[in-house]
């Protein structure tokens, strides 16, 4: 089901370690604005991931990807976004996006598809009192 979700925004300074040697930011860090942003999101919304395992349930990222179409450098601010774009039976769909905070280039796009797993690691449905908090937003 497609949701109409609100979009949270957090600010990324980026530092030294996040860049390659030549100062522009490494690909894989992306991974890790993801997790900010995703949890940013969570707290938007009311919920934790702890609240997930308490239920016995964890989530696992079956599927990510990033479109890079400009590059980030040391000391660049952005301002990185996400939003909840789908909401499946056992999984949900969350988009993000990356933009230079001074002029809104966009540096990258992406995408994360979150599978509901029991202790079996089997896929099981999203759970009604998370799915009701996704939709009141």
């Amino acid at each position: 089901m497609k949701t109409a979700s609100k979009k949270v925004s957090i600010e990324i300074v980026i530092m030294s370690f996040e860049t390659d040697y030549v100062g522009i930011v490494n690909n894989t860090e992306f991974i890790r604005f993801i997790e900010r942003i995703r949890y940013a999101l969570s707290k938007a919304y009311g919920f934790s991931f702890k609240q997930v395992r308490d239920l016995k349930l964890w989530t696992v990222m079956a599927h990510v990807e990033i479109n890079y179409q400009s590059p980030a450098h040391f000391e660049d601010s952005l301002i990185a976004s996400g939003w909840i774009e789908k909401i499946g039976k056992t999984s949900i769909t969350l988009a993000y996006e990356f933009r230079l905070k001074k002029d809104k280039t966009l540096i990258a796009d992406a995408k994360q598809v979150l599978v509901f797993v029991n202790q079996r690691l089997k896929p099981t449905a999203v759970p009604d009192a998370l799915k009701k908090k996704f939709l009141s937003n």
